[in-house]
């Protein structure tokens, strides 16, 4: 589902998921749902996690923000060669909105946690405080 989802245009699927990932948990204590932002460079001509993100939000009514963006260059950590251990740098990611809300992450894919890591670190920074993340599975 996720190749279908990112690599071969299924849109649908990818609200779909989020559909069913929030049928399965309780809705979070939260005020924002924040998707994290396709890499710059990015050819995929939509955000996977942000319409998992509207899945969620459909099914839970909580707000979805576009807050984050690449502040460098940081290549896919699905993608990367040398994924494992390698930690983004500092401010490689920036919110823009968010300060003073409970805000919930999204990613379809958790490869290394660093891009969560990014994410969570930028949120803090505009003032917003992480409760939780959600993605859709784990590379292992």
């Amino acid at each position: 589902m996720i190749k279908s989802m990112k690599y071969a245009s299924r849109k649908a699927i990818a609200v779909m998921m989020g559909e069913i990932a929030a049928s399965r948990f309780e809705k979070p204590d939260v005020d924002i749902l924040i998707p994290i932002p396709l890499h710059k460079g990015s050819e995929r001509e939509y955000n996977q996690t942000e319409l998992i993100a509207r899945g969620l939000s459909a099914v839970w009514g909580v707000p979805v923000e576009k807050c984050l963006r690449w502040t460098i260059y940081a290549p896919s950590q699905a993608s990367s060669a040398d994924r494992l251990g390698r930690a983004l740098p500092a401010g490689a990611m920036e919110a823009v909105c968010g300060a003073g809300l409970r805000a919930l992450l999204v990613d379809d894919v958790c490869t290394t946690g660093n891009t969560l890591m990014a994410a969570g670190i930028a949120v803090t920074r505009a003032g917003g405080f992480v409760r939780e993340a959600v993605t859709w599975s784990r590379s292992v």
